[in-house]
């Protein structure tokens, strides 16, 4: 499940624990950045996690140190009451620093495809060993000088699910509001947009079929969206109106930017992310189907350069 059973419907707006309002849960994260160091921490009091929480974030933190294209912790140290994850400062910031740099609408496309298609290797090597990321947003996909010159991070969400092949999806999957994880239902509604924006619908239905990897595959098309048209999906929107668009099977946002002489998106890259935002997850690709498209291939033939975004503009896509 996505949410624990108390913080269904209305609670998105208002979340209830049990029988009385929550507490903000971010006052358990503390962050702080090392410039001249090279990283940032994450301080977690494990005093104000309850049990719940503490199993999750132990859980979590066994499982993403097996894990390879993501952003790992540099050191992880217990302090008392206070464990602190150090991580490695990103030399180019996230995909949405970049896009907040540009001053532009959205990014070009050739960007968006060399964004894109390197996370999508790191996607499809969860995929491969069983891992469903659960999280995909712009903020979380760093941008490096070494290769695969894209790692995700947000790994709070991550968790196990049935190999390929295998048609079934998981309704047992643990919470992703979390204490540890330093954000919560409403504190995040009047952030840059809602979490639950980025979300596949069949991850907000929460029904007995579950989900599986095509919902990263949905995930990774509202990121596909967000790069190119400069906004996060379902701006402006409260997070229980998302989640009526979601499950009143509403068309995903446009992809197309709002400058006046800002070309239209190509027909390669329009494929990708229909094919990407089907309704239906058993019509999405997967993340090896995607790594063979032209649109996807043309992105990893490019050489990244976040430096200078203005030599993409020049650049035409492929033919659909």
């Amino acid at each position: 499940m996505l949410w624990e059973e108390g913080f269904i419907t209305a609670a998105l707006d208002n979340p209830v624990e049990e029988t009385h309002v929550s507490s903000d849960p971010s006052v358990a994260v503390s962050y702080a950045t090392d410039p001249q160091g090279g990283f940032w921490s994450k301080t977690v009091n494990l005093e104000l996690c309850d049990r719940s929480s503490l199993s999750s974030l132990l859980s979590n933190i066994n499982f993403i140190q097996k894990m390879q294209f993501i952003s790992l912790p540099l050191s992880i140290k217990l302090n008392q009451c206070s464990l602190t994850l150090s991580y490695r400062l990103s030399s180019h910031g996230s995909a949405f620093d970049l896009l907040r740099r540009c001053g532009l609408p959205g990014l070009p496309e050739a960007a968006v495809a060399v964004i894109l298609s390197r996370a999508l290797l790191g996607l499809d090597r969860l995929h491969s060993v069983g891992v469903l990321h659960r999280n995909l947003c712009a903020k979380h996909l760093l941008l490096t000088d070494f290769q695969p010159n894209v790692l995700l991070c947000g790994l709070g969400s991550i968790c196990q699910f049935p190999p390929r092949g295998f048609d079934v999806g998981r309704n047992d999957l643990p919470p992703v509001y979390t204490s540890w994880r330093g954000w919560n239902v409403q504190s995040s509604a009047d952030a840059y947009s809602h979490p639950l924006a980025w979300y596949a619908p069949e991850v907000v239905v929460q029904d007995f079929t579950g989900y599986s990897w095509p919902a990263d595959i949905y995930s990774f098309g509202l990121v596909m969206a967000e790069l190119y048209t400069g906004q996060p999906p379902y701006v402006d929107l409260k997070p229980t109106e998302i989640m009526v668009e979601k499950l009143c099977e509403q068309a995903p946002p446009d992809l197309k930017q709002t400058g006046l002489t800002s070309p239209p998106p190509s027909k390669a890259m329009l494929q990708v992310y229909n094919a990407c935002t089907q309704y239906n997850a058993k019509n999405r690709p997967t993340t090896k189907s995607l790594l063979q498209t032209p649109w996807i291939q043309w992105g990893l033939g490019l050489k990244p350069d976040y430096d200078h975004l203005e030599n993409y503009s020049e650049l035409s896509p492929p033919t659909a």
